[in-house]
């Protein structure tokens, strides 16, 4: 990997890793508190078979701890009767304690996902947090943000050099001018604390 000098790399840390953690938590596709093996579902699990419902608590509003405690209760009821009633109130549990976790955030509740589809940089966020360090998390978004704007860069720059000779090239490289400046626009207005640009 090639190693930027520090104030760059500084730099590109402030902006890779507010842009991809803002773009990772803005997408609904990315979302992952509804996943079988995301963080809400996995506190459930281990309330479930502790028999204590307080890990979960924390996952929705104290105005719903009431209700999610009663359906935790009835849950625990029900799981003792068989394997299937056992998997059956599992699964319901899940589904409203996500529910009303994911209603507390103005997102729509869409049914448990499957485990395996958390995107990549949200795992390495969870991983960061229960190894106590951010290391590797940090310089994998900044060798992916070097590597997409290195890319871009070089790009357009090449565009650029062929825009003269005929309409047909000058438009290719209106093209990737568009991509690279969105791009590091975006993220700087991120930065920044803007919202939007002027195109």
């Amino acid at each position: 990997m090639h190693y930027l000098p520090l104030p760059l790399n500084k730099t590109l840390l402030a902006l890779a890793t507010t842009s991809v953690l803002t773009l990772t938590f803005a997408a609904p596709a990315m979302a992952h508190c509804d996943a079988l093996d995301g963080p809400v579902i996995s506190d459930a699990r281990i309330a479930l078979d502790a028999g204590d419902v307080t890990p979960v608590l924390k996952w929705v509003p104290a105005a719903d701890e009431a209700r999610i405690s009663s359906t935790f209760e009835k849950a625990l009821e029900v799981r003792h009767n068989s394997d299937s009633a056992r998997e059956l109130a599992d699964q319901q549990f899940f589904a409203e304690l996500v529910e009303i976790h994911r209603a507390s955030e103005g997102a729509p509740f869409t049914g448990i996902k499957p485990a395996g589809e958390i995107d990549p940089a949200v795992q390495l966020a969870d991983r960061a947090l229960e190894d106590g360090k951010i290391d590797v998390f940090l310089a994998r978004i900044v060798e992916k943000f070097e590597q997409s704007a290195r890319s871009a860069f070089e790009a357009t720059l090449a565009a650029k050099q062929q825009a003269g000779n005929d309409p047909e090239r000058g438009r290719e490289f209106v093209d990737h001018y568009v991509h690279y400046v969105h791009y590091l626009e975006d993220v700087h207005n991120v930065i920044a604390g803007n919202t939007g640009h002027g195109h």
